[in-house]
């Protein structure tokens, strides 16, 4: 306990050195994670928020549940309530999974020690950052995008199914049938609005915060080249991924080394997870090393495909309106078509529903 408040002090000291002796630099710094705020992170993650809210109170993760009830406990030793927060996870991107994660366990829909396997792999870039920005807009190649997201996917999986092996003589609670309180339209939507204005608050302040703290470490220590974007990713992994982008280095390099920080998602979105599920009091080590090792899986995923389906191909600097257009297209795509899979399952369970009541009755 000692040592971990000497840690805390000793980083609360030296980020306040920071902030007085580059006080002009760190004030441009803030304003420049405001803008990243309210241009990105506002509008792209509220309304998920809100709406995973939504799905969790009004009983929509019970579908879920019965869908998914084959694989979740099979594979990774986690109840079947557990695949919302993948899913939502994988749609919605950072981090929106490990906050789907702490409310199921709040619910007691998960064990604690469900919930830790949980954190390790449900937490995951969503394909509108990799497959419409990295894929379509900096690197004009839909393929690109399309090996990363692959290559991410695969490799939350598999370190979810290493993960099923953590806290394996702690007692963990059996996979149960989840039932939701019987709320009003009123009632749900207030709780999930509450909840999505208190995550996305706490998502702004961390982004704020370490966006600021790293750029003021890295004036101190000046890197340039291949590393010194590598270690911008590590900080916050969407500045990384532009600035590999722009390396001139050969494209697998490019492709591996981006592969390698979406999966890892930078320090700046684990502050983001560790401020969102501090009151669930749950452990972090899973998810530390989760991602540690999803970043290096996901490498190795990428580096094997590349080795399999070599690019030969020249990748050409889109011009600005094409890469916007191609994006926008592929993430209104993608976004409509997460919404019908949605229904399509919510739909298909309710018939299978009906049709067992009947014939119950």
């Amino acid at each position: 306990m000692k040592l971990k408040r000497m840690l805390i002090w000793s980083f609360a000291v030296c980020a306040v050195i920071l902030f007085v002796m580059r006080a002009q630099n760190a004030a441009l710094y803030a304003k420049d994670a405001l803008n990243i705020c309210f241009e990105m992170i506002v509008p792209t993650l509220f309304p998920f928020f809100v709406c995973s809210g939504i799905l969790i109170y009004s009983g929509f993760c019970e579908l879920l549940a019965k869908a998914f009830r084959f694989c979740m406990y099979p594979l990774f030793r986690v109840s079947p309530a557990g695949s919302s927060a993948f899913i939502l996870g994988i749609v919605s991107g950072y981090p929106l999974g490990a906050v789907t994660a702490g409310e199921l366990y709040e619910n007691a829909y998960l064990s604690k020690t469900e919930a830790e396997r949980l954190l390790a792999f449900c937490n995951n870039s969503g394909p509108l950052f990799i497959l419409g920005s990295v894929g379509a807009a900096l690197y004009a190649d839909m393929r690109c995008g399309a090996a990363l997201y692959a290559s991410h996917i695969l490799a939350a999986l598999t370190v979810g199914i290493l993960f099923r092996f953590y806290g394996r003589n702690r007692h963990s609670a059996p996979p149960t049938r989840m039932t939701t309180p019987e709320r009003s339209v009123g009632e749900i939507f207030n709780i999930a609005l509450q909840n999505g204005i208190r995550s996305i608050l706490t998502v702004c302040g961390a982004v704020l915060l370490f966006s600021v703290l790293s750029r003021l470490v890295t004036d101190f220590i000046p890197v340039n080249g291949a590393f010194g974007a590598f270690l911008t990713g590590l900080s916050e992994f969407v500045t990384g991924t532009v600035n590999i982008a722009g390396l001139d280095i050969p494209m697998t390099q490019k492709l591996i080394l981006t592969s390698v920080i979406v999966g890892f998602a930078g320090i700046s979105v684990h502050a983001q997870v560790m401020a969102v599920i501090a009151k669930y009091n749950l452990s972090l080590l899973p998810y530390i090393v989760g991602k540690a090792l999803h970043g290096i899986i996901a490498g190795l995923y990428m580096f094997i495909y590349l080795r399999l389906n070599p690019i030969t191909e020249a990748v050409f600097e889109p011009s600005i309106s094409r890469s916007f257009a191609a994006a926008s297209v592929f993430e209104t795509l993608t976004a409509l078509s997460a919404v019908a899979l949605c229904i399509g399952v919510a739909v298909a369970l309710y018939v299978k529903m009906i049709k067992q009541q009947k014939r119950d009755a």
